[in-house]
């Protein structure tokens, strides 16, 4: 809703159905991830397919793009040219990444680059989310990824334990390095990459 918000002055008719379908697969994309982790002992059903990871970090990029802007943070999203795939659950995926973008977000409340970076690692990729905010202690970076456990106000303590859930559930590993006054990086690597070339059909 905020980025149709942001966009609708001066759209025409077709540019504004566009917008409106990227909020219809966003609602229908939330509803299956919420159903997936309302209960974290049900086993969860995976869709894993060769997916474009490059593509779902710009999607992503493009997501937020309101709430950045809104909080002074400028989105820099950095993908290899060509395709860049690996095996996922695009929902899941997807969802982990909003959790640690958004925390990235609010986690620097005078603005400033967020990276978003996709990195080839020998036959797997990582995918980086690296903030600028005033990192995390120590003492509490092993906590981060526990289900309620948060160091917001109003913080759920719920989107950093879905994130490494669903990453898990991929094969994937999901790891944080902070340092206290310069800001958190996360970095989640999946296995199993494809990396082709701009000019392949």
């Amino acid at each position: 809703l905020e980025v149709l918000r942001g966009r609708l002055v001066g759209l025409d008719g077709a540019e504004m159905t566009a917008e409106v379908d990227v909020i219809a697969r966003e609602i229908a994309r939330l509803d299956r991830v919420v159903k997936t982790f309302l209960n974290f002992t049900r086993p969860v059903e995976l869709k894993l397919t060769m997916l474009d990871i490059g593509e779902t970090l710009r999607e992503i990029g493009q997501l937020v793009e309101e709430q950045a802007a809104r909080n002074k943070v400028e989105m820099k999203v950095f993908t290899p040219e060509g395709r860049v795939a690996a095996w996922a659950d695009p929902d899941l995926l997807k969802q982990a990444l909003l959790n640690i973008v958004v925390n990235g977000i609010e986690a620097m409340p005078d603005g400033g680059p967020l990276y978003l970076r996709l990195l080839p690692v020998g036959e797997a990729i990582a995918v980086e989310v690296e903030d600028h905010g005033p990192g995390i202690p120590e003492e509490q970076q092993e906590k981060i990824f526990q289900l309620y456990f948060t160091t917001k106000k109003s913080g759920s303590g719920i989107g950093l334990a879905v994130a490494y859930q669903a990453v898990q559930l991929m094969g994937g590993t999901l790891a944080v390095r902070s340092q206290a006054g310069y800001g958190t990086l996360f970095r989640i690597v999946l296995p199993g990459a494809r990396m082709e070339d701009s000019a392949t059909p």
